[in-house]
Order: structure tokens, then sequence, then C-alpha cells
């Protein structure tokens, strides 16, 4: 258990301090962390009897036994010298050394603050030089993961930035009032010092940084509170002028607030040119936080002969920012986002005369790293297997499907365009949200709440007094029904404090049950070092002291509520937000336990955004519930790989010193970015897409039985027709390093097939239209291109077989069955000796259908060393120091070995049932209760230079949002 003492928080101080004092960037052993510990108590020995020496060693490995890999950066080849160097010496970084101090003593990880100062100096090298007149323009991104420390990374840019002599710094945060005002407090922290007040008042208590440094000082022209934007009636009252010390503004992205700072330049400039005023030697940095998010041009640009339309007029947003960064003769931007796609796919040419040119990051971007402590999709959704393996069979991470309960209480019946229900996809203004006729929240939501008061109870249990604890609500963007919606759970709440205040410990009963089955098998089975088991009576205890400090707060844009995590309390706020659009992007809420989420997007970087359950969970991941319905797990799911592809390929485009430019072309053509639904969709959109280079597999599939028998038939007569027209090698065994050997002992390869056959089965095959990374159709279409062009004329075939204790005969060949695991896991029935899958009847969902090292079986040993030599000399993923290096290589590398004429096809027939052994009984493992064999295709495209894309219609995620609109912000 947690201790939370003096003694204890002074222990874990003075060890932070001194561990800090190490200057290995490495991560410390918790062998290392101990022998510090257990020094000081033996220097104090009277601490022993308050103090926990083991919870110590937990807090101490948290900062600093945390891995942070590198950045990834891509620059353009247009000259820009390099300066921060040449000048280091020579700037006094008072702004940046008090910073780094705050965020040591509030227990950043220690690798964090350096990864952080190593990033900091790359951007700020990246922009302009502010030391002296020379004009610049520099135009940049950052991109980095959901809630995963992004505004604490600015931060340190603009400490940085001030230091190295920009003068007027203005962040563009959000599109309504609580954002801006969070980020204003949030730099009043870590940037200001003191509490930024209206202009004109002359009291201003100190803060964050500012306790640790007062002399350092910053003007303001916005402040923290609510309405504190800036105004430029206010401005021209006050005499405010930049040039001396930092002029900061936080501004909201709203038309005429940023028209306010047009004006206000215009008054206060110091040249003039044919666009009115403008600052000369007057450095301008520009944050632009959720650079995705209402700054991108919507309106497409027309282009004649390469040459942008002059006529041209940009969304009001976007063309003020613009406006903005041209009325100064030394502007940087850069863009901080976690899904950079709008920004990537800005034109990179796009210009008008008067709007000057459009905010594609065309000088740099750069790829931020993820601490291994960091929450993301990938962890709670699961992944794909990583394609730089170990030897054996490709396991794929399962993720952590415990702390996601999928419903479907909340609607009808599962369709999308349901509309009846307590919160169905689809309802208008004057919804009613009844459950059974009542008034009240369906089960699943119940069973949240009550999962957020044990959770508030056992994080007080474990000594996290002090921690802010925060529940997510969003079902809906409309405000009117988020207020019934907010009336029923504060109803539900009170009764659930009255039931453990006053009912006695029969009442206790459900919550008990609750703890015992949910809570906590799953901290048993995650086994966190900083998640102690936590006993009934002391979740007990702390139940009946904190169930009724919980507070229901409406989060929206008419709503007075605030949540007010800075506010001087003794122990942590406990909250449940209810909200819609402003709690889908950049609002931070603190200690974020319990999501209950309903709401559909049609974008697939909203839908990222939207959750706000990733980050940093120390101390309570184990306690941790997404409630959530079944379709968005497997979109989060979708998009969790995609994210993670689309961050290898940066890593790979920076090992061959690719630019911005480059980047943006291969995003546009990234056929894992299509991001579709099975249902009815509102809207489609026209992609092209290339396959050069990339695998396609089928992870997705239809359990129609006339797809599975027209699939298996099609399948059939491609073996058959192989095996007459082709070589035909049984059990491929290829020689690596040495005298190793690769066996596919079962399965069978034919080589120098022409393009014709494959073209035939790919016609005859059908996939799930949610198998969006493998249609069929597209990928005929593509390689039909190719072989135009003289590529991907010959191919090779590989029928793959299996451990299943299923055969199957497929043209003339018998082959066990590959087992794949079910995406979402599986369930114990232990009295029918059997193990069901969780899903759907109409599909069945995999993680990954490929073995890696399936993509390497036509290869010689010569090119499989030239590949394994890449992946080792340019890995696709950041590694420890001490990290071991890949013994096989990545498939990124696999697929430049293959010639450009050369396709590899695999057929992986998948096993309905198989036999395991659980705990020494045997089970019949049942996958799927269908009449045929699944078949699951993958293809690896070779690299070419010569790719075209094809034109893929791509519908949008339905659109749930209601048919009367209601603005959120």
């Amino acid at each position: 258990m947690t201790v939370d003492s003096a003694a204890q928080r002074e222990l874990i101080q003075i060890s932070q301090l001194r561990l800090a004092q190490r200057t290995a960037d490495v991560p410390l052993t918790r062998d290392e962390i101990a022998a510090t510990v257990d020094r000081f108590l033996t220097a104090f020995p009277e601490w022993h009897a308050t103090t926990s020496r083991d919870a110590a060693i937990v807090e101490l490995s948290a900062i600093f036994s945390t891995f942070i890999g590198e950045a990834s950066v891509l620059t353009a080849d247009d000259g820009h010298r390099p300066w921060l160097d040449s000048r280091r010496d020579q700037i006094e970084w008072r702004f940046w050394e008090r910073y780094r101090s705050h965020l040591i003593g509030r227990g950043l990880p220690n690798a964090a603050i350096n990864s952080l100062n190593r990033v900091t100096d790359r951007v700020l090298e990246l922009l302009g030089n502010p030391d002296g007149e020379e004009r610049f323009d520099r135009r940049g991104m950052v991109v980095g993961d959901v809630q995963s420390g992004k505004t604490g990374n600015y931060t340190g840019l603009i400490c940085k930035a001030a230091d190295a002599g920009y003068k007027v710094i203005i962040v563009l945060a959000g599109l309504n009032n609580n954002l801006r005002s969070q980020t204003q407090i949030r730099l009043d922290e870590g940037f200001v010092g003191k509490v930024s007040v209206p202009l004109g008042e002359s009291t201003s208590r100190y803060v964050g940084v500012g306790t640790i440094d007062p002399s350092l000082v910053v003007d303001w022209a916005t402040n923290r509170l609510e309405r504190g934007d800036f105004n430029f009636r206010v401005m021209s009252q006050t005499g405010h002028h930049p040039g001396g010390r930092p002029f900061l503004l936080v501004v909201k992205k709203n038309s005429s607030v940023l028209q306010g700072v047009l004006d206000w330049i215009e008054t206060t400039g110091n040249a003039r040119d044919e666009h009115g005023r403008r600052f000369r030697a007057m450095p301008l940095l520009v944050i632009d936080d959720e650079a995705d998010n209402a700054s991108v041009d919507t309106r497409v640009q027309r282009f004649e002969a390469g040459v942008p339309d002059p006529r041209h007029k940009p969304t009001a947003i976007n063309a003020k920012i613009r406006m903005i960064l041209g009325r100064f003769d030394q502007a940087s931007y850069v863009g901080y986002t976690a899904t950079p796609f709008a920004n990537i796919f800005i034109h990179p040419d796009a210009e008008t005369g008067n709007t000057f040119q459009d905010l594609f990051p065309r000088d740099f971007i750069i790829n931020m790293p993820t601490p291994d402590n960091y929450v993301g999709a990938l962890r709670i959704f699961g992944a794909p297997a990583d394609e730089e393996y170990d030897e054996g069979d490709s396991v794929a991470d399962e993720g952590m499907p415990a702390l996601v309960t999928t419903i479907k209480d909340h609607a009808a019946s599962l369709e999308r365009t349901e509309t009846e229900g307590w919160m169905p996809p689809r309802h208008r203004i004057d919804h009613q949200p009844l459950w059974e006729s009542e008034s009240v929240p369906p089960p699943s939501l119940r069973r949240a709440l009550q999962c957020f008061a044990l959770v508030v109870a056992a994080r007080h249990a474990r000594g996290q007094t002090r921690d802010h604890n925060s529940m997510l609500i969003h079902v809906t963007r409309l405000r009117a029904v988020q207020r019934r919606v907010m009336e029923q759970v504060q109803e539900a709440i009170d009764e659930l404090a009255n039931s453990v205040r006053y009912g006695g410990s029969g009442e206790l009963n459900a919550f008990r049950s609750l703890w015992d089955k949910e809570f906590v098998p799953v901290t048993a089975a995650l086994d966190l070092e900083d998640c102690s088991p936590v006993a009934w009576p002391q979740v007990k205890a702390g139940l009946r002291s904190t169930i009724e400090t919980i507070k229901v707060r409406e989060i929206n844009g008419s709503s007075a509520d605030v949540l007010d995590y800075d506010a001087p309390r003794d122990g942590g706020l406990n909250v449940i937000a209810i909200g819609g659009d402003k709690l889908a992007r950049g609002l931070t809420l603190e200690g974020l336990s319990v999501s209950y989420f309903l709401r559909g997007s049609t974008m697939y970087d909203t839908l990222m955004q939207m959750g706000r359950w990733f980050g940093y969970r120390p101390g309570y991941l184990d306690l941790c519930r997404l409630f959530t319905t079944s379709d968005h797990v497997d979109w989060y799911g979708h998009i969790a790989q995609a994210s993670e592809e689309l961050r290898r390929e940066f890593n790979r485009m920076e090992a061959i010193k690719a630019t911005p430019r480059q980047f943006g072309l291969r995003v546009r053509s990234h056929p894992s970015l299509t991001v579709t639904s099975r249902a009815k969709m509102r809207h489609g959109t026209e992609l092209k897409v290339a396959f050069a280079g990339d695998v396609s597999e089928t992870t997705v599939f239809s359990l129609a039985e006339r797809t599975l028998r027209d699939n298996l038939k099609a399948t059939d007569d491609l073996i058959r027709r192989l095996s007459a027209t082709a070589a035909h090698v049984g059990g491929p065994v290829q020689a690596r390093e040495g005298d190793r050997l690769h066996r596919w002992d079962g399965s069978h390869l034919w080589t120098g097939a022409g393009a014709e056959p494959v073209l035939s089965f790919l016609d005859r095959f059908s996939t799930h239209e949610d198998a969006s990374r493998a249609n069929t159709a597209m990928l005929a279409k593509y390689i039909r291109r190719q072989v135009d062009k003289s590529e991907l004329t010959s191919w090779n075939v590989l029928l793959l077989g299996g451990d299943g204790d299923e055969t199957i005969d497929i043209g003339g060949q018998t082959v066990s069955a590959i087992v794949r695991q079910p995406k979402g896991g599986h369930h114990h029935d232990t009295e029918k000796k059997t193990l069901k899958v969780f899903g759907t009847s109409d599909r069945f969902v995999i993680r990954r259908l490929l073995n890696p090292r399936d993509e390497a079986v036509d290869l010689d040993a010569a090119a499989y060393s030239d590949a394994l030599n890449e992946t080792i000399a340019k890995p696709l993923k950041k590694r420890r120091a001490d990290a071991e290096p890949p013994k096989q290589p990545s498939g990124v590398y696999l697929r430049t070995k293959r010639s450009p004429r050369i396709g590899l096809l695999l057929i992986y027939p998948l096993a309905r049932r198989t036999i395991i052994d659980h705990n020494g009984a045997k089970l019949d493992h049942i996958f799927l209760d269908v009449p045929h064999n699944p078949i699951g295709i993958g293809i690896s495209f070779p690299a070419s230079v010569n790719a075209e894309a094809v034109t893929y219609v791509v519908n949008s995620i339905y659109g749930a949002d209601d048919d009367d609109i209601e603005d959120d912000a």
C-alpha cells in the first residue's frame, strides 16, 4: 500500500534529487534506485515507522526507469542554416532552467525531461534565428500521441524561444473558452510564473516557475479567466507594446478574436507595406495547439499549370492565421497535433497574395517519441505483431481487453441507424433518454458509475489522496440532451451515496461483488509494479469516506461548470464530467479513470482526439475502465494499427532523408488510413491508394455461408491451376545466417506464376466490407495498373499450413488449418469445456493474419541478410540503448529486396476449431460455428518507383451526429 506521510514524501524527494544528479541518459535499474533509498533510510532510522521502502522504490522507478526513444525528424532541403550551437553559450537559458526545475519538482521522469530538452532544442534550431534582422518565415509541425504531453513540450519550446530572443509568442489554443483558459493556466505555471490577471489589475500572485525565480518577467495580453481572451479595445487602452520582455497571447481560434490581433498589429506595428502595418525586428513564434482543428483551409484551391488560383478565398480562421504570420518580418509557426493527417494534406504550394502561404509544414516535421509508460491506443486495444520479431510464430499484442467493457443497452438494437432507446446513434435535440420507459441511466452506465466510485475509494486506499479523479461521459453533442443525462447521473450517484452511507452492509454487496469480480482479477493479471492489490475492507472504508465527494459537472458552451483542478484543497477533485465536443479535443481530464463513450465520428482523426482516456496512469492503470460499443473497439484497434504503421513509415523516411513534402505524398497513398464502416454511409470520399512496398492482409472475415463457400472454391481452383502451370515446392526451406534454416513444414510454394491466375482469383474472392486493408477489387485494380508497366507480372504463391487439429483439402493439397486468435479474446466455459469467441455473428475479426517471416519465403540468403542489416542500421522502432538488435528483418526492408516484377500472394486457411490444453483439461476451442473454413489472404508488394495510385471511394464512419446540429463550443 502506498504510504502518504510527510516522511514518505521527504524520502522520495531527497532520493529523487540524488538520483537526478546522475548524468548518464539511460534508465536506472531498480537495484540502483533501491540502493539510494536504503542509504537515506539508514541515515534517518526514525523514518522506518512512517515510510514504505517498496512504495518509494516503485514511485522513483516510475521517474527514473522510463524509456523514451529519440524523436524522428524530417526536414526540407531548403538551405536552412543551423544556428543554435553557435549561439548556445551566448544565451542565458533562464526561462528554460526554471521550467526544468519546475518539472523536476513535479516528479516528471528524468528521461522525459532529458527527452524534452533534446526535442525542443531540435525544434528551436529548425526555427528562424531571432538574433538579427534577417527575414524568415518558417513552418513546421510536431506530432505526438493524444494526451502525451504536447502542452509541456511547447511550453519548454516557448521558454527556450524567449531565452533565444523571440519577442512575441502567440498560442492558438482551441475553439472554446474553457480550453483556452486551461492552456493559459498551464502557461502561467510553466512560463509566465504569475497568475495572469486582466490587464489593468496590479495584483498577481506567483505560481509554478515564478516561485522558483520571480525575477523573470513576462507581459501578457490575455488572462486565465474564462472570458480572458484577447480584446483589442482593452489592449488599445493599456498602452502595452511588445519589444522588451517576452509578450504572450493565448487566443482562441475564433475569427473575430484573430481579427482583433490583426487590428492590434495595424495600430502597433513599426513598419508598413502594401498589406498594412507590420512588425520589423520583432521575432514572432506562433504555437498552433491541435493544429489540425480549424486551422486548415477546407476549401480546395485550384491550380493551373502548377500556379495556385490567386482569387482563392481560404476559410476565415486559416486566412487570419496566415495574415498574422505575414505581418511579421521574422515569423516561425509550429503546429502541434496527435492527428496530423489534415495538415499533411494541405497543398504544399497553396498561396494567395493577401493571405500569403498556407500552413503546410514545409520546413520540418518532428515525431515526438512515446515514453514506455504512456497508455495509448496500442496498449489498450492491442496491436499487430511487431515486424521486427524474434524466432517463432508471430503473436499479436492483445492489448488490455479487461479494461474495456462493450455495451449494447444504450439503444433498441445495435444498428447504427437506430433511433430508439436510451441514447441511440441517431437522436434529435428533443430526445428523452429513457431506459425501459423510465428516466434513468441504463444498467451499463449505472455500472460505470459504481466502478468510478470504487476507483476513487481504491486510490484513496493506496494513499493517492491528493490526486484528482475524473470520469468522462460522452454520449451526445446536443447540450439539451446532455442536461437530461446529467440530471439522471446526479440522481443515480446520490442513490449510490445513500446506499453506502445509510444502507448498511447489505447495500454494499453490489459494490463488493463488482470489486471482487471486475477489479481484483485484473489487478492480479496485469501485475503492474505500481498497482498494488487492495483488499475489500480498505476499499469499503475508502468508499464510505469518498463517495459523497464525487461531483457531477456539465462541460459545454452553455454551462457555468468548470473543472477547477487547480483550486487549492486538502484532497483531489473527484468529478464526473458530462459533455460533448468540449470533452472531445484538447481539454485534459486529470486522473481520468472511467470513460463512458458512445459518440461516433465521420473522421479518423476526430475518433483519436475523442479518446481522452489515453495518457499516463501511474499507480492506477489497473483501475481504469472504458465502456463503449464493439464498433468503437474495432475502429480504435484499426486506428492504433494504422498509426503505428505510419510512425514506422516516418522513421523509415527519416532514415532515407525524405522531406515533409515526400512524407505528405506517402500519407496520401497509405492504404491503412481508410477507416470504413459496413453499415450505410452518409457520404464518401475519393482517395488515391498505392501499395508499393506495403503488405495487405485480411483481418476481418465475413461469416456468410455463401461467401465462405465461394472463397474456398476460388482458392481451390487457383491451387489446381498453379499445380498444373507453376513450379511447386512442398514444405519450403530457406537458409539464413550460417546453418540456420527457416522451415515452412506442411506448406506449399509455387513460383513463376503469371499475373492472370492471381487476378482471376482476386476477381472471384470476396472480402468483408470492413476489410479496408484487403479490398480485393482495389488490389486487383492496382496490380493491373502495374502489369501495364511491366511490373507484378510474375507471382509466387504460398499456401500456408498451420498447427491446428483440423485439416483441409485445397486444390489437391492437404494442409493443417491455421489458428489465429480472435480479437477481443474468448471466454472459458468450464462446464461445457469450450472457449467461446467474443464478437458478432456476421464476421470474425483477428489482430494479424501474417506471420511476418512468411514474407521472406521466396528470398535468398543474400537478400535476407541485406534486409536484416538495414533493419539493424535503420530501425523502424526506437529502442533502448542496451536492447539487443533484431534477429530477423522487418517486412518493410524485405519488400525492398524483391524485384518490382514479382509479387507474393500468401493464403491462410483458418481453423474453425482446435483442441487446447487449459489447466490440464482438454477443451474444444470453438472459433467459428460455420460450414466452411475462412480463407485469409495477404499480398506482399515489392517496392517500386513506378507505382501508380488507384482511385478508391472510401466511405466515412457513420454520421452519428444528430439532424438538429447544436454547437457545443
